[in-house]
């Protein structure tokens, strides 16, 4: 078993995303936090890449922090993400053939978390062979019941941490026909692309959009929004260009970078 704490551990290799996952501040002012700043439960990592084999154990570390004025307690749980027709569904762990998320054990499956504190807690988890899920969520759930300002209905906080898994080489990604809306008064012009993870592993591709003129000079550039997809998931690119083009025909080329691979593809397009 392979414990991960800050670093890479071969021989899986972890990426953490620098962002946490975050909660939006409380609407009521029982829950202020110091210093006049907006009040905050998070998660951290919120996102962890992990590569190795079949067969394979991990043990992830998770933060919850607390910036309100107010006890928060959570149960633990571990649910896997699953496809269907394209869209990410959470399913209960054991319910999934070969879940991992059914191997997942948390040192604590209860934990409180002080006003202004911090609590760390791990996951240990166990890839089964030949499974075909390649992401969990490590959830957080709250138990506190929160009232609203404006009605008497209860909620609760909970976050989740998204674990990802490649375990293969076999990594694609399917592309469809660019697509250019032009700009407006009110709105700049949009390039998209709709991608399908054809692939069996996760993959998070960096994208580029390059707009050139008639005589092919390069007029502008622009970058996509990162978007993290797993096999089987379809989702779209949107990259805006805030400069106004003068009238004439253009062209756009979309670049796609990922596991080593760049994927391109072009569409041209006019601006009255």
């Amino acid at each position: 078993m392979i414990v991960h704490r800050a670093k890479y551990l071969a021989p899986w290799l972890l990426y953490t995303a620098l962002a946490p996952a975050q909660l939006a501040p409380a609407p009521q002012t029982g829950l202020a936090g110091e210093n006049g700043l907006p009040p905050s439960i998070s998660l951290s990592p919120a996102v962890v890449m992990a590569r190795g084999a079949f067969g394979q154990g991990l043990v992830q570390t998770l933060t919850l922090s607390n910036q309100t004025n107010t006890d928060f307690a959570f149960d633990l749980v571990a649910e896997d993400v699953v496809i269907q027709k394209g869209q990410r569904v959470y399913v209960p762990a054991g319910e999934s053939e070969h879940s991992i998320a059914a191997t997942a054990l948390f040192t604590q499956n209860t934990v409180v978390v002080k006003a202004h504190a911090a609590r760390t807690v791990d996951v240990r988890l166990t890839i089964p062979a030949d499974t075909k899920i390649r992401a969990i969520v490590a959830f957080f759930r709250g138990t506190n019941r929160l009232a609203t300002s404006s009605t008497s209905v209860g909620v609760t906080a909970s976050l989740g941490a998204l674990l990802t898994f490649n375990l293969t080489d076999n990594v694609k990604l399917q592309p469809e026909p660019v697509q250019v809306k032009p700009a407006t008064e009110t709105a700049n012009l949009t390039v998209s692309q709709w991608m399908m993870n054809a692939g069996t592993e996760p993959v998070l591709p960096e994208g580029t959009a390059v707009i050139l003129n008639a005589s092919g000079s390069l007029v502008g550039k622009t970058t996509f929004q990162p978007q993290r997809l797993l096999p089987g998931e379809r989702l779209q690119f949107t990259a805006d260009f805030p400069e106004e083009l003068a009238a004439g025909d253009y062209k756009v080329l979309c670049s796609f970078q990922f596991e080593g691979k760049t994927l391109t593809s072009d569409a041209s397009f006019k601006v009255p």
